[in-house]
């Protein structure tokens, strides 16, 4: 075989198939199945002898034991005891598991924290039944449960127990397709039919013929093992014999129980042969006894999971389980193989197999019978480290790293040829010669009449480690410092006629590498792939080389493995990428096509070693592990489609260990959630039951509420948490196998509770406290208060008295003030309207003695005099509102007649300054209580005063109704005034009187826009209403 080792992050490894003459290896090759586990008794500690196996809906194994249940979840064992403590003898599954004990039976069923608990049903039985033994049958049967005994044949329905009796005993019972089968010690094979045991066709013979083993045969007839007859088929009327040569076995073992195996195949346990596998044909497709890796050849019970696995109850050695799915089986110290593996290489059809403690060949028997041990590994010789081996017609030659060559001739006689370190041997064309990369040079030997005589090719000094030749002849040679040497030999092959060397400025990439021919072209092997030359009609001198991804198959990162070692044969590759294996055929493209060898598929150490004979056994190194799969022989069976989730198995405190959550779903369901107090630091412990793999699953968490990141990937099947505050969480857990599977993910709401002190009920106790501690405060604070203020009343009432005194006076002054001003104002008034009086009365007399210029500003004299003239009446009359002298007649007055009328008065004025007037008023009567004289004092002053100043445009008076208020307003597009001119100053002192407010939006320029707004009447007048009645009729 050729080798390369290389420092390696990603191993591949790439190997042709080597020619193994001669017939396939059979059962005497076999080894122990792979997978397969023995659970001793001190892994589960409980008893050493079981009685039976079954599965729950959820994946779940159960054992029956001395001790009680087993359970086992693929990652830790649990034990459920019976209601006494009594020995379990036989276990039926469906949702729940039930149970036959001695002297008992009854059923799993998980309590309020869904921990599985044994509940019997001895209390159901009819008290005159209630003497019996052991209960050697369960089984479930479309809601009914049958537990048999010797004495009876028990039924459950949920409700009650019924029985059925027998006058000589009850041996064994079966379920075949629905039906329950049922061998009487008297009677004969029964079956039950209508609630009654119904003797089948030709039963009659099993009254002195035990029964142990009833199964379906794909022919359709039911396949019957007994102990002294053998295998029997039955078509429903008679019974006739099926693989006779096995009955003798049968005899002198003891058929104890069978089962059903995917792919028609049939396991028949043994109380000292082991377990023998059949096929539908009756051939025996293997035996498992200690050669096989099964502690104990005594099997009560065997069964087959839903992955095809099969689980073997020990009378005195545990539980042993095995993968008989695929024909892989493994070699190891258990079958003489010791060391790591090297090496494989079969000569003569016979394996041999080169460790780190010597060359071991596997030894078998021609004579072997059914039942004897398979064959073993023993150790040939005692030869120094081999590092490679290579078979030339009837004899060996091992290259060793210590005393160059040895070879092993037809009378397996050692001979010492050679030289000391032997890295590679290569036989060329001739087959006279074989070439060695030995750790100083070349080597050679050649074959004559005397034996084999060594020569060194001088020319090629370096540590050669690899060696390949092409059809031509042409040697190539890689070194260890990381050259590849392509050599042509001279016509005897002893001698150098040229060289040319090759590296890293050819393409090559740096580091080792080695040499192998594939599909006829030169292939360099290094750790970063495979490399060939790019353009071979260029002189040799001038090759260039380039990597070839199409050698290797078209999976995800393919491009960035690296490549281990490579063997070639024909038109087929074998390719170990990290944990896979590929098998590869040449398409006539040159490409290849590629298929997976799922069997294989598993962890694997930095330096596989791969052989594969030419009938298709495959032989697989791995550290100090030997595989053996029977490649192209039609034998793998496909499995059964299990589902793999991951699940919560159990909760408990880290303090003292107590179960708060036992993994089953009548207790705290998948979609329930789990409360617990606050202060419990929580362990949770997971599990995926799915059996069929080799390395412990991996396991990634998160705790949402805590964190919405998932933990790394971890074979720690539990988690703890501490210092959980209370709160809402939900724990989520996922799996993933050795195959890269991912499991679904398995969920746990967890609700933590608050502490008491944090609890409603305490929160609603320190409101109630602070309620009356606040209260009391009140109360105290009041009384505090009362005396305060009482003393305070008393020193406020003496000022209140002199301030009050103060105020009295300041009240007189104020109104002396007020009134003094009063009549200031009306004083002044008055003085001012009576010369003003004059001055327009002398107006009229004017008029008649001017000329009509003149007259135009005698008009402009009386206007201003009118406007002056209103002003002060205005201020008069607010003098006398203020005063009191005259009184504000409030009636319900329509402001929009008032703003028309003022409208009317004024439009003339404002045409004669060419501008218009607009008058915008509502159907229905605008009223507020108002004084109508001062209203319309109002009114007119804003018109007045927006004719005044503006010299175009319009001046627009609407009125109306908003949010409860009437308005009357004014809009220009003067030059704008301020705010405080007087006019508007008197107009919204008058308004004011009469609960009014007047608005002013203004801007230079612009213009200026007067709002007045009043109530709005709560009463109409009677015009008013007279109009509305009249509307209405």
């Amino acid at each position: 075989m050729t080798r390369k080792w290389t420092e390696v992050t990603l191993l591949l490894l790439l190997a042709g198939v080597r020619v193994a003459a001669g017939q396939p290896g059979g059962q005497e090759e076999l080894g122990i199945p792979f997978p397969s586990e023995h659970y001793a008794p001190p892994e589960y500690q409980q008893d050493p002898q079981n009685w039976g196996v079954v599965q729950d809906d959820q994946g779940l194994i159960y054992v029956a034991n001395n001790d009680g249940v087993l359970q086992y979840d693929g990652e830790r064992w649990r034990l459920i005891p019976t209601a006494a403590g009594t020995f379990v003898r036989s276990l039926a599954a469906d949702s729940l598991v039930y149970v036959g004990a001695k002297s008992d039976f009854g059923v799993l069923r998980p309590d309020s924290l869904g921990v599985p608990r044994y509940t019997s049903l001895y209390e159901h039985i009819p008290e005159g039944e209630r003497d019996f033994e052991d209960v050697w049958g369960t089984h479930v049967l479309d809601g009914r449960v049958y537990y048999q005994t010797n004495q009876y044949l028990f039924q459950w329905n949920e409700t009650e127990v019924k029985s059925w009796s027998s006058e000589e005993g009850f041996h064994t019972s079966f379920t075949v397709d629905g039906t329950l089968y049922v061998r009487d010690f008297g009677r004969g094979l029964l079956r039950m039919e209508d609630d009654s045991l119904e003797l089948v066709p030709g039963g009659k013979i099993f009254h002195e013929t035990p029964i142990y083993t009833m199964v379906r045969h794909p022919s359709g007839d039911l396949l019957v093992g007994t102990q002294n007859k053998g295998l029997l088929l039955y078509d429903g009327e008679a019974f006739r014999a099926f693989a006779p040569e096995l009955t003798s076995y049968l005899q002198e073992n003891d058929l104890y129980h069978g089962c059903r195996l995917p792919g028609d195949r049939y396991a028949l346990a043994t109380l000292g042969g082991g377990v023998v596998v059949i096929d539908a044909a009756g051939q025996v497709v293997r035996v498992l006894d200690d050669s096989s890796g099964l502690p104990d050849p005594v099997v009560n019970h065997v069964y087959a999971d839903r992955e095809g696995q099969l689980w073997m109850a020990l009378n005195s050695g545990g539980v042993f389980r095995a993968d008989l799915n695929a024909p892989l089986t493994v070699h190891d110290e258990r079958t003489g193989l010791d060391g790591t593996v090297r090496s494989i290489h079969e000569h003569r059809n016979t394996p041999y197999v080169a460790t780190g403690s010597g060359l071991y060949v596997l030894k078998s028997r021609e004579d072997q019978v059914l039942g004897e041990r398979s064959a073993s590994f023993e150790k040939w010789g005692d030869l120094p480290l081999i590092g490679d081996m290579l078979s030339v017609g009837e004899n060996l030659l091992a290259g060793t790293q210590e005393n160059g060559v040895y070879q092993i001739n037809t009378r397996n006689r050692l001979e010492e040829v050679g030289w000391s370190v032997t890295n590679h041997l290569l036989k060329a064309r001739d087959g006279d010669i074989v070439y060695a990369g030995s750790n100083s040079r070349l080597k050679g030997l050649r074959r004559t009449q005397d034996g084999w005589n060594p020569f060194s090719i001088e020319e090629i000094q370096a540590e050669v480690r690899d060696l390949a030749m092409e059809d031509d002849g042409t040697l190539w040679a890689s070194t260890i410092g990381g050259e590849v040497l392509r050599v042509i030999l001279s016509a005897d092959g002893r001698r150098v006629r040229s060289t040319t060397r090759y590296g890293e400025q050819d393409g090559l990439p740096q580091g080792y590498k080695g040499v192998e021919v594939v599909d006829e072209h030169i292939t360099v092997v290094s750790k970063k792939g495979l490399f060939q030359v790019d353009d071979a009609s260029q002189a040799p001198g001038a090759w260039q080389f380039a990597r070839r991804p199409s050698l290797l198959p078209d999976i995800e990162g393919a491009d960035t493995l690296t490549v281990e070692t490579i063997e070639n044969m024909g038109e087929q590759l074998w390719v170990v990428l990290e944990k896979r294996v590929f098998w590869g055929k040449r398409r006539e493209d040159g490409s290849y096509q590629w298929k997976a060898v799922d069997p294989l598929q598993f962890p694997k150490s930095e330096r596989p070693t791969l052989s594969v004979g030419r009938e298709g056994t495959v032989w697989l190194g791995d550290g100090r592990r030997l595989f053996r799969y029977a490649w192209g022989q039609g034998r793998d069976i496909e499995p059964p489609t299990a589902d793999f989730s991951a699940r919560v198995r159990q909760v408990t405190t880290l303090r003292r260990g107590r179960i708060v959550y036992g993994g089953h779903s009548s207790g705290p369901a998948d979609e329930s959630t789990l409360t617990v107090p606050y202060g419990r630091d929580l362990r949770v412990d997971v599990g995926a039951p799915l059996y069929g793999t080799v390395e412990p699953h991996q396991y990634r968490y998160k705790l949402e509420g805590r964190t919405d990141q998932w933990t790394d990937w971890t074979t720690e099947a539990s988690q703890r948490y501490r210092d959980l505050w209370e709160g809402t969480y939900r724990f989520r857990v996922q799996a993933r196998n050795d195959r890269g599977q991912v499991s679904e993910v398995g969920m746990l709401p967890l609700h933590i509770r608050p502490p008491w002190f944090r609890s409603r009920w305490a929160l609603f106790a320190y409101g109630i406290a602070f309620l009356a501690l606040a209260l009391g405060y009140r109360r105290y604070y009041q009384i505090k208060e009362e005396n305060r203020r009482a003393q305070e009343r008393v020193r406020k009432l003496e000022r209140e008295r002199v301030v009050a005194e103060r105020l009295k006076k300041a009240n007189e002054r104020l109104r002396e003030a007020n009134r003094l001003k009063e009549d200031f104002l009306a004083t002044t008034s008055h003085e001012l309207r009576t010369p003003l009086t004059n001055i327009l009365g002398a107006l009229e007399v004017l008029r008649d003695m001017v000329t009509d210029e003149q007259e135009e500003f005698l008009d402009m004299i009386e206007a201003n005099g009118q406007r002056l003239k209103r002003t002060l009446n205005a201020l008069l009359d607010l003098s006398m509102l203020r005063s009191g002298e005259e009184d504000l007649e409030l009636t319900p007055t329509p402001l929009d007649e008032c703003a028309r009328r003022v409208a009317l008065d004024l439009r003339d004025d404002a045409e004669e300054k060419g501008l218009s007037v607009r008058v915008d008023t509502p159907d229905t009567p605008v009223q507020a209580d108002v004084d109508e004289q001062y209203l319309e004092q109002i009114v007119r002053n804003l018109v007045e005063n927006a004719i005044k100043y503006t010299h175009n445009g319009h001046v627009a008076i609407s009125a109306g109704r908003t949010n409860g208020q009437v308005y009357v307003e004014v809009e220009d597009t003067g030059i704008g005034i301020d705010e405080d001119f007087l006019p508007n100053a008197i107009s919204a002192r008058l308004a004011e009187q009469m609960d009014g407010t007047i608005h002013v939006e203004t801007e230079k320029g612009e213009g200026s826009t007067f709002t007045v707004e009043f109530p709005r009447s709560s009463k109409m007048s009677s015009e008013t209403n007279a109009s509305r009645t009249g509307e209405t009729e």
